[in-house]
């Protein structure tokens, strides 16, 4: 079991191989087209998807309702949205990039030169970034402490994934808690649609151990086929302790998922490039996250002034680009 951006490394490794035919057309007919696309690389399909991960809005209903969530301009002018700025989770804060139309590796996140961050948009991003800690509406908090501000009121909305969900709960009550799709954002005196990264949960086979015994490798197949069918996503939605949102659209469109606002927010932020982008699988995203990371810090703290920004960019396009 792994999640899809490690899958370009085990692929390049020799670790895993393209799965037989049959099974990728399963997934094609059966799955999200964002889930395929997780669980290809370089046009080959080499993984079975059985969920699906992104971020979503987090909110307390009674300081924002469901209008309000649709705008980081109205969140932060009525209420307060917290995240870190000062030490940027690249995760979290990169896909601003995507929002206005860059690109990280290229359309498909499989070209190690077509990182294009250094113009004008990106300029406008850093630029944004930078302005925030001057927004009365937004609070600079590290995730270790988000749960207790979003408590005790001195946050009211934050973006983060299912995993925080149940903690959110908790902190202002069920019935207090709203979850909502990315909003809109205003970068460069345009308002954009705010992007984050889709991950996909995948199983994968390993050949090796194996020793080319074809009965043994076809059971593998058939055992990663089971655990990522209908019946098999339908149980880790519905297991309370596991609810991983499920990458079959059958799946998908069950009452239970219908009826789930974390699921449906998900599953609308997953379904579509508008508010997603599948999360590069390059083994070069090591070097991405934290050279990204520093500059988008940098540019928060003032460490790099606004007259500086674009030859940043440019230099961490190269960076990438020469990343081995």
């Amino acid at each position: 079991s792994l999640p899809h951006d490690q899958l370009g490394k085990l692929v390049d490794a020799g670790a895993i191989q393209e799965i037989p035919e049959q099974y990728s057309k399963e997934i094609a007919e059966q799955d999200t087209e964002q889930a395929a696309v997780g669980a290809q690389y370089k046009g080959k399909t080499y993984a079975f998807p059985y969920g699906i991960e992104t971020q979503v809005t987090y909110y307390n209903k009674s300081k924002l309702n469901e209008e309000d969530v649709k705008s980081y301009e109205t969140i932060t002018s009525k209420a307060k949205f917290g995240s870190n700025l000062k030490e940027v989770n690249a995760y979290v804060t990169g896909p601003l990039f995507l929002s206005v139309g860059d690109t990280l590796f290229g359309q498909n996140g499989e070209d190690v030169k077509g990182t294009n961050w250094g113009n004008e948009a990106g300029v406008n991003v850093l630029k944004f970034i930078a302005a925030q800690k001057d927004n009365k509406g937004f609070v600079n908090v590290d995730s270790a402490n988000m749960m207790a501000k979003f408590e005790d009121g001195s946050v009211d909305a934050f973006q983060s994934g299912p995993w925080d969900y149940a903690a959110a709960a908790k902190a202002v009550g069920k019935d207090n808690l709203g979850v909502a799709v990315y909003p809109t954002v205003n970068i460069g005196g345009q308002d954009v649609q705010q992007k984050a990264f889709m991950g996909v949960k995948l199983y994968a086979v390993n050949q090796t151990p194996s020793k080319g015994n074809a009965e043994r490798i076809a059971a593998s197949y058939q055992l990663a086929q089971a655990l990522t069918s209908k019946d098999s996503q339908n149980n880790q939605f519905t297991t309370e302790s596991r609810h991983i949102i499920p990458a079959n659209k059958e799946v998908q469109a069950s009452e239970a998922v219908q009826k789930d606002a974390l699921a449906q927010a998900v599953i609308t932020m997953g379904s579509s490039d508008q508010y997603t982008t599948v999360m590069p699988k390059l083994s070069q995203m090591s070097v991405f996250w934290t050279e990204s990371a520093a500059l988008m810090s940098d540019a928060y703290n003032g460490k790099i002034k606004e007259d500086q920004f674009l030859t940043k960019l440019q230099q961490f396009d190269k960076d990438l680009a020469a990343a081995k």
